[in-house]
């Protein structure tokens, strides 16, 4: 772990399991709810207290009820470290030196879970998750709302940066077991719609002046009010996700099977008093909070000397207090939950909960989880870690048991019998010593002669090596990128791979089922906030940027996906392959020559779960499909209320089946039952008889250049002059 205060970011961890974090989330939260100062509900002062208390005495039986799991990810981590020679004391739960036993003990650490763990880390960060949304129906218009929904999706992902806190989040859940993301409403994101000036709160609180209005006009700053007035930047709001350690998180009961039995949840965060106050406007009370620190470690290494290694130390913070966010589900005495947030003794906020991502629309708490490993019947999830704390343990003692051997053999050992050796001689193995001894019935200073180290600990470091690649899943073929011991063919190499994809393969779907809940509470929440109609950006499969205005009521459909949830585990080189396979098939070949259609080729690849670089780039027929949708969309919105006319590029033939594809949809039947319905529906069918007229001249044009072609290729006949030409 960084040293306290040089982290990125001013994150630490405490020893109450917190960290300390400048601005971030609850910045954003505390933001949004003084912005809605008509649902916060102000308590009186006993009420306030009684909160407060409520809160804090719940936090500390979680906390206490939590502190067995706890120790053991602080084992883990301290573990991946390199500070391997610690155990859990299990009467005072904490984390204690195991000492030497004597001088010239070897302490050296051979640490192979630090090579287990960044192996499954890149493994399952090389390629991030894709997510796409189902329609949910036949009907075009719902295939385009999945279409929108499907977009969104993915700027969302690129204007997060999710991609940096995916690959913070795959070693979190590989060291802890456990992670979490939160996605809220944040009201500091989006495109910038407006600007206003707002009383400055701390110019009010010095008294200097209390007559300013309530609502104050661009136009009524000037000099004198200029004073009071803070220029504050409006901006329209969007998704915030941050990675949350399991180290923040108190549920209900750590005997909880997943999310979806949890009831109530603490979120706790140290924080500086004064950026408490710069969230929610309060001022609170320093408490102390203990911070986790590196230290340098004690005597670690071989033959006495000290190791250069770190360890962590707890060391206080000044002016710190513990912000505890409290959400509670709805029950018969709370129908809407319950969301506080308690900052030592104060109540700072009490309401009901802020988010309405539940399956059907009602409040749930915003955490998703992630586990490496499912712990049945377990909140907390296991680790390849923890598993393989013992082998290691195992194999650093035989290491270094090897490496005292050696040095016995090295430095060496002397008999000296009693007497034989003179006052200013002295034993050792240095190059020239000169050994000075009386000769005492033939016995004199000896060197021990040491016999041929067993092959029995040649044995059992295979045997450790092996234990470690059967416990966690990664082969040599994975950690060291070269074939195990006796594996020569390909056939073998290629059963080894798919092995340790196997071993993947439970944590990749706990990875994909969190990131599909993911984008399902993305979506919720822009069903919630979203009031007006947004722009989204986007790339195509052809790398153009389109641009185009959507509604939430095309967001019909939360059926998320992962489109390559099976390739989450793949290897470049089986990513290749594929490849290779897919061109041997023809599946790659032109249109024309291909055994499969255009359709058949886009099925397929969906089938395969591919993105959008198999596809290749976007052929005409694509595009004249996404012009007529958006003439469909068009006629749908009621945006042209006179004859649309067509362009001499479209395609009368696909432009045809796309409208009347929308004329049998159900929403164009809903349409027609409206006043407007019969003025739309005679202008489709104006549109329509543009393009049929269009396409039966281009059919006559066509067919007289038949003629005219058949005619000129009959030869003339006996008698007629062969230079004449053919009416």
């Amino acid at each position: 772990m960084p040293q306290d205060g040089h982290c990125p970011g001013n994150r630490q961890w405490s020893f109450f399991n917190l960290f300390v974090k400048g601005g971030g989330i609850l910045s954003v939260l505390g933001n949004l709810f003084k912005s809605k100062d008509s649902d916060k509900q102000e308590p009186d002062k006993q009420y306030n207290e009684e909160i407060a208390t409520e809160i804090n005495n719940e936090y500390k039986r979680r906390m206490m009820e939590r502190k067995p799991f706890e120790m053991q990810m602080r084992l883990n981590m301290e573990f991946l470290n390199g500070n391997q020679y610690l155990d859990i004391d299990p009467v005072s739960l904490s984390i204690l030196d195991i000492p030497k036993l004597y001088d010239h003990q070897e302490r050296e650490v051979f640490n192979q879970i630090a090579t287990i763990h960044e192996t499954r880390s890149a493994r399952m960060t090389r390629q991030k998750p894709a997510m796409k949304t189902r329609p949910a129906s036949s009907d075009d218009m719902d295939i385009s709302a999945a279409k929108v929904s499907s977009m969104l999706l993915t700027s969302s992902w690129a204007d997060q940066n999710m991609d940096i806190e995916y690959s913070d989040m795959i070693p979190w859940m590989e060291v802890c077991g456990t992670v979490f993301l939160k996605p809220i409403w944040s009201t500091r994101k989006g495109r910038v719609i407006g600007k206003r000036y707002i009383p400055d709160q701390n110019y009010l609180n010095g008294g200097e002046d209390e007559a300013l209005p309530g609502e104050i006009q661009t136009e009524a700053f000037d000099q004198q009010l200029g004073r009071g007035l803070i220029l504050e930047t409006i901006r329209e709001g969007d998704i915030d996700t941050c990675v949350v350690p399991a180290f923040e998180i108190f549920p209900d009961s750590s005997w909880r099977n997943g999310m979806k039995q949890v009831r109530s949840m603490i979120h706790a965060r140290a924080y500086h008093v004064d950026e408490i106050e710069d969230m929610w406007d309060e001022r609170v009370e320093p408490e102390q909070v203990d911070v986790m620190t590196l230290q340098k470690g004690g005597n670690a290494g071989g033959l006495g000397y000290s190791s250069a290694g770190f360890r962590a130390g707890v060391v206080s913070l000044k002016n710190h207090a513990v912000l505890k966010e409290y959400y509670e589900l709805p029950t018969r005495k709370y129908p809407q939950g319950r969301f506080i947030v308690v900052a030592g003794t104060k109540t700072l906020h009490v309401g009901p909960m802020p988010y309405m991502i539940g399956e059907y629309g009602e409040p749930d708490i915003p955490f998703i989880r992630f586990v490496s490993i499912d712990h049945p019947g377990c909140f907390w999830g296991k680790t390849i870690t923890e598993r393989c704390i013992p082998i290691q343990r195992r194999y650093n003692a035989l290491r270094n048991r090897i490496a005292e051997y050696l040095n016995r053999v090295a430095i060496g050992q002397w008999y000296n019998p009693d007497g034989c050796l003179d006052e200013d001689s002295e034993l050792n193995n240095a190059p020239g010593n000169i050994i000075n001894y009386r000769n005492i019935n033939g016995a004199k200073p000896e060197p021990v002669q040491f016999p041929s180290l067993p092959v029995d600990f040649q044995r059992e470091e295979n045997a450790l090596l092996s234990e470690f690649t059967s416990i966690s899943g990664v082969s040599e073929l994975s950690r060291f990128s070269e074939a195990p011991s006796g594996v020569k063919s390909g056939v073998a190499l290629g059963v080894a791979t798919e092995q340790d994809d196997t071993r993947l393969a439970t944590t990749v779907t706990n990875i994909a089922n969190g990131i599909v809940t993911l984008g399902k509470y993305w979506l919720r929440l822009y069903r919630q906030n979203v009031k007006e109609p947004r722009m989204l950006r986007s790339i195509g499969a052809s790398r153009d940027v389109e641009v185009k205005e959507w509604y939430v009521s095309q967001l019909r459909s939360d059926d998320v996906f992962i489109e390559n949830s099976s390739a989450l585990a793949e290897t470049p080189s089986q990513r290749r392959n594929l490849v290779f396979d897919l061109i041997n098939a023809g599946l790659f070949d032109r249109p024309e020559t291909n055994r499969f259609t255009e359709d058949s080729r886009q099925k397929i690849f969906q089938m395969l779960e591919f993105g959008h670089w198999e596809s290749g780039a976007e052929d005409m027929a694509l595009l004249q499909k996404s012009r007529a949708k958006r003439e469909n969309h068009q006629f749908m919105t009621a945006e042209v209320m006179q004859p649309m006319p067509i362009m001499d590029f479209d395609d009368d033939v696909i432009h045809l089946e796309h409208h009347n594809r929308m004329r049998m949809s159900a929403d164009y039947e809903s349409l027609m039952k409206t006043p407007i319905g019969p003025l739309i529906n005679m202008l489709v069918i104006q549109h329509q008889d543009m393009h049929i007229q269009r396409f039966q001249k281009a059919q006559m044009q066509q067919q007289m250049q038949m003629i005219l072609a058949s005619a000129k290729a009959v030869p003339p006949t006996a008698g007629e002059n062969k230079e004449s030409k053919p009416a």
